[in-house]
């Protein structure tokens, strides 16, 4: 839907702009951008560190969690009814505590995600940065990434967005 939307409208400012004059248009893969970008190396391994630590942990507390599953399955039998209630309670806390873990780590808003973001947006922003400049540069009406069909920068003259919605709303009676 969001493709198909870009889609349109740059079609409709492409339509536009091409009876106003010539548009500058550019395009730039971010994808290429960000495995060049020598920066982004030192701070792929620094993530890739952490990563590997929680993997560790992660693996640590589920050999634990199957130490402790093969130790009541083969006591099971010779336990009091009591001890067996008491393994199964610790088991069930433990099983407990690794699925929180692996949920703060990996579920949404978890530790994963938030490192990336935390280390990787300063450099996002400084590749916005020098993106702008260059567009405003050499006047380029619009920078798009052909990695995930995005604009990165566009002229703010060719914004139509309150146009379009000024017609809906006035179209439905709701100006």
């Amino acid at each position: 839907m969001r493709n198909a939307l870009l889609a349109i409208v740059l079609c409709a400012t492409v339509v536009a702009g091409s009876a106003a004059g010539d548009l500058n248009i550019v395009f730039v893969n971010s994808e290429v951008v960000l495995q060049e970008y020598k920066a982004v190396k030192g701070v792929m391994e620094t993530f890739n560190r952490d990563v590997q630590g929680w993997n560790e942990e992660a693996q640590r507390q589920k050999s634990e969690l199957e130490r402790m599953q093969k130790e009541f399955a083969s006591q099971g039998l010779m336990l009091s009814d009591e001890r067996r209630q008491e393994k199964e309670m610790d088991y069930q806390r433990r099983l407990g505590e690794y699925e929180q873990f692996v949920q703060s780590i990996w579920g949404p808003d978890g530790l994963v995600e938030q490192r990336n973001e935390e280390l990787l947006r300063p450099i996002i922003n400084k590749i916005q940065a020098k993106l702008v400049m260059l567009a405003e540069e050499r006047s380029y009406d619009f920078v798009l990434d052909a990695a995930d069909n995005n604009i990165l920068y566009a002229d703010p003259a060719h914004d139509i967005t309150s146009e379009v919605t000024e017609m809906l709303n006035a179209e439905e009676g709701l100006d």
